[in-house]
Formats: structure tokens, sequence, C-alpha cells
């Protein structure tokens, strides 16, 4: 698995690792087996950046993640969770990232993120919590999620820390941030981690212009057109891709699409195309 730089932190964490948003809570034995045979499939492709949240099945995800994790040596894995924005004092952050580090079984995260900006509380003191975590040795590093470019730059002003990464939500049929925000996040070496790089439904129903192009692109590669759309994202400079699978045909079908390099002809071809 190709690994690239964190942020300007020197740090090299794998061009793809893995989302676990979708883990739902209140399920069965088989149901998380499931989730964990794929995700241990994936650590053995070398996708060892695990990406969760508090949020995600009410921290059900968070637990499963934490069961799953006490199977290896943790200096092997990259953990990511983040904190949603629901809590609105410094003592209710630091006690759900607490707990969050509870259900996880580890002492510090490697990259803890603010999930979403927040309505209620001020962007200060929501970076007022990421160094007090980075203080306390809580978490290695510090992002956010969703955050605008604009967000990000005011998030920056009030902390004494690096941001290395914003998360978002980014693929084909949603290439705003990558046209729009990435520019920003490349001059600056920050982190854009991709979520949903391939939607929500894998685009089985993805047709007109721009399924065209992806099968061309495909048939050249002997690959999929799902591996082209996560090859895309990745053969941009300074991101990175969290995509989700169930089912280990899936994980591995994901892990060859970070082997796939494309021509700066191939990238702008499934730039900016319309989808239906």
């Amino acid at each position: 698995m190709r690994k690239v730089e964190l942020g300007k932190t020197g740090e090299k964490i794998p061009i793809l690792g893995q989302g676990t948003w979708g883990i739902k809570s209140r399920k069965g034995k088989d149901y998380y087996e499931s989730w964990k045979n794929s995700l241990r499939r994936g650590i053995e492709l070398g996708m060892t950046h695990i990406d969760t949240a508090e949020v995600y099945g009410f921290g059900t995800s968070e637990k499963i993640v934490g069961d799953l994790i006490s199977e290896y040596n943790r200096d092997d894995l990259f953990i990511t969770s983040k904190l949603f924005p629901m809590h609105m004092s410094l003592r209710t952050m630091k006690k759900a990232a607490s707990k969050s580090l509870k259900r996880l079984g580890i002492k510090n995260f490697d990259l803890y993120l603010i999930h979403w900006p927040s309505p209620f509380t001020s962007r200060e003191k929501q970076m007022k919590i990421l160094d007090h975590l980075v203080k306390e040795g809580k978490t290695r590093y510090v992002g956010v999620s969703n955050f605008s470019v604009d967000q990000f730059k005011e998030s920056v002003s009030f902390l004494n820390t690096d941001l290395v990464a914003n998360q978002l939500h980014a693929n084909i049929t949603k290439q705003n941030h990558v046209s729009e925000s990435l520019p920003y996040y490349q001059k600056n070496k920050v982190t854009l981690t991709a979520y949903s790089p391939l939607g929500h439904k894998g685009y089985s129903n993805l047709e007109g212009e721009m399924r065209d192009k992806l099968n061309s692109v495909a048939k050249a590669h002997d690959a999929t057109i799902q591996q082209i759309a996560v090859a895309w994202l990745i053969n941009h400079k300074n991101v990175i891709a969290i995509p989700k699978a169930f089912k280990i045909e899936h994980v591995e079908a994901n892990a060859k699409a970070a082997e796939i390099i494309l021509s700066e002809k191939e990238l702008k071809l499934i730039e900016n195309t319309e989808a239906s």
C-alpha cells in the first residue's frame, strides 16, 4: 500500500484507509464479526488507517474498532476519531474524547478531528479542546472535518498546534472540494481526507457521460469504474481516501485502486464531468 505524508508532520500513512460510517447499534454477533473480518482484511492489505467517530452507531463503531485493534500491535495502526459538535463546553468535550478513547481501548488517538463546525460553540473553544488534547498527550495530531476553507483558516488562527487534515465529502460526483478547496490545502501542506469516495451506493446506478468516461479509463487499466473513481481522488497530491466496505471482496477491490496511476489526461477527462 502506497503511503503519503500526513500534512507536514513527516508521518507516512496509507493513501487508502478504512471508513466505518454505517456500523449500526443493536445488531447481532454475526453482523459485527463481518465488519471486523472486512477491517482485518484491509489491515492485511496495508489499509492500516481506520477512521471512526463517536456519533457512528452512537459509540458502537468505536467499540467494534476497539475490539478489533486489540488484536494488533498498536504502533502498526493509525486511528482517527471525531468529536461531534453537540458538546458545548470544554468539560463536556474533554469527557467525550475520554469516552471515545475508552471505547477504543487506547491511550491516545493518532488523529482527532472536530466532526463539524459547531453552530453552538465558538470556533475558538472548539480549537481550545484540540490544543488541550495535544498537550495532555491524548492525541498525536489534530484536524477538522466538513469545514470550509474560510472556517479552516479561522480555526488555524486559534491554535498553538497544526491542523494537519480536513476530512471532506469528495468523489467523482462531488468534485467541488477537489476543484475549489484542494489548491489551498496543497499550498499549505494540509491533507484532504475524502470520505464517501464511492458515494453511498458505489456508483452502481451511475449513467451518462461520467459512466462512459469511467468505462473508457477502466478498460485501459483493467479495472472497474469504482476503482477508477477512487484512483481519481488519490492521484491528486495531498489527498487520501477512507472508503468503507462491509464485504471482503470490496475491501480487496479498494486496495487494488491504490495501485492505479492515472495520467494527467485521464484525470482531466473525469474532472468536472456531469454525472447522472
